[in-house]
């Protein structure tokens, strides 16, 4: 579907310059998609236990009720105009290198000047020393992803007790990778996770924020250890959340293996040997001894992300798959139900139906008893103001997506079409080879880990102290609230864990020289 039907830009005065993007999308696109709707033919599926509902991907059973609800309530304009008021968007145009070799196991060698431009999300601070933060989104979502936590972090309140961190707040600035969102797809086979990175760091320049941080979870944390291992003097730290690493080697890292091994002889009861671990992650799960490289890479760039076997799937035959998604938006909704995993999303209560009907009797009684206080939570998270941890941390239930979010996050992959967005998802898994750079190089640029319980069977989560064979790892907090996505379904926690994580690392001097203010 060419751009043009999917966004409104103000006149360019100079290609180079930074310009405020307002969506609108064509009310004709608008109608082609509801009538692919209407004709949509859903296929027999047999019939599974309760605890098996999800073992063949997503029920029938799930997807029809949000079919429904897209047909006869959700609302694209208000969602657009709500959007459109509550994230500032600009586009700018960056120029790249990109090369005609389709070799997949290798960089280009040689290169030619190309442009493409570049969605993103700014919101300022109106604090004196924010700090410029770079938000980077994974797949399959979107910039959408930052929507929770943007007002708390340009505009935080203080909250007592939680570190070095309860003011801080932050320039918010997150872009849209190439092909997803309003960002232009880009032209050539080879544009992956290090290429994104590049137009990313050349986004926050045009911004004049020459020194940043960075946040991202699943392929955006790919990014942001892109971000850091290739423009360090740019990107002076990143926090992620609910990464997954290899079992450190003597051979890969000896320090980073005999602290492993102490402190597993010792199942971390003593704080001296511990070395960061604690008793409950060497508990080990079955599988998680790491000999095959393969292994390895699944494990360190897949595993931490939503249901990473679609995403494996996804990636094999991307251009095969792309002619039934570009042209089912049905197709899209059912993978992305997928890739979260989310319980039946929740009825809105302009639905004949008060909950969603494919809930348990156990389910609702539990989302009876948290429904309330997560929704005044994370109300309160996105006006900036204060939640204490205890609080915070208490409220431990699963998270459960209303209708109208799988739909917002199933438009914004829609309207572009997802061809480009599942490109960049196989290119993506090429450069995190078990030999590419990305994957074994150390990093020396600090890293902050937030760390929640898992949501779904998606395999066993890893100690995260077998991050410090691979980065420079100096800070961490384990939440027992569970959550794949946190920003989106955690958002009180990640916040307070981005304050402290970074105030932290600013009290340590490890941020020096951090600009504040942008063009």
């Amino acid at each position: 579907m060419p751009m043009a039907l999917l966004g409104r830009i103000e006149e360019e005065s100079e290609k180079e310059g930074i310009v405020p993007y307002s969506m609108h999308v064509s009310s004709k696109y608008l109608d082609l998609t509801k009538k692919k709707l209407e004709l949509t033919r859903l296929p027999r599926e047999v019939e599974l236990g309760e605890g098996r509902r999800w073992a063949l991907g997503t029920p029938k059973s799930v997807l029809e009720g949000v079919l429904d609800y897209w047909l006869e309530h959700y609302d694209w304009r208000s969602q657009e105009t709500h959007l459109n008021t509550a994230l500032p968007q600009f586009r700018t145009t960056v120029t790249l290198l990109s090369s005609s070799t389709s070799a997949p196991s290798s960089r280009p060698s040689t290169s030619t000047s190309r442009r493409l431009r570049i969605h993103f999300v700014h919101k300022r601070s109106k604090h004196a020393n924010a700090i410029p933060l770079l938000f980077c989104h994974t797949w399959p979502s979107s910039f959408l992803e930052a929507q929770k936590i943007i007002d708390a972090l340009t505009d935080p309140q203080e909250v007592m007790g939680y570190g070095a961190g309860a003011q801080l707040a932050f320039h918010v600035v997150v872009p849209s990778i190439p092909g997803f969102g309003f960002s232009d797809a880009a032209g050539w086979e080879e544009f992956g996770v290090e290429e994104t990175a590049r137009a990313f760091d050349a986004v926050m320049g045009r911004l004049g924020y020459e020194r940043y941080v960075t946040h991202g979870s699943g392929w955006g944390f790919s990014i942001c250890r892109a971000l850091a291992l290739n423009h360090p003097e740019h990107c002076v730290a990143v926090h992620t959340a609910n990464p997954t690493f290899a079992e450190p080697t003597f051979k890969r890292s000896p320090l980073a293996f005999l602290k492993y091994r102490v402190a597993k002889l010792t199942k971390a009861r003593f704080s001296l040997l511990s070395f960061g671990y604690v008793p409950s992650e060497l508990e080990k799960p079955p599988g998680t001894r790491l000999e095959n490289p393969a292994t390895a890479y699944d494990l360190l760039f897949c595993e931490g992300r939503p249901n990473p076997e679609l995403a494996r799937l996804y990636s094999h035959r991307p251009q095969t798959l792309a002619f039934s998604l570009c042209d089912s938006p049905i197709g899209l909704l059912a993978g992305l139900l997928d890739a979260i995993r989310t319980r039946a999303p929740a009825q809105s209560p302009v639905t004949s139906r008060s909950r969603s009907p494919f809930l348990s009797p156990s389910e609702l009684e539990l989302q009876d008893a948290h429904s309330a206080p997560d929704m005044e939570m994370q109300s309160a998270v996105q006006r900036g103001e204060p939640v204490s941890p205890r609080q915070s941390e208490a409220n431990a239930s699963h998270y459960t997506w209303s209708a109208t979010e799988v739909l917002n996050w199933t438009m914004l992959q829609w309207l572009p079409g997802p061809e480009a967005g599942l490109r960049w998802l196989r290119r993506a898994h090429f450069d995190s080879a078990p030999t590419s750079p990305l994957s074994t190089s150390y990093c020396s640029v600090p890293l902050g880990i937030s760390s929640f319980r898992a949501r779904n069977s998606h395999g066993s989560s890893t100690p995260v102290m077998w991050g410090s064979a691979w980065s420079h790892v100096g800070w961490v907090k384990r939440h027992q609230r569970p959550a794949s996505l946190p920003a989106w379904e955690a958002p009180d926690l990640l916040v307070l864990d981005m304050r402290e994580c970074f105030g932290t690392f600013l009290s340590h001097g490890k941020l020096p020289n951090l600009p504040t203010r942008a063009t």
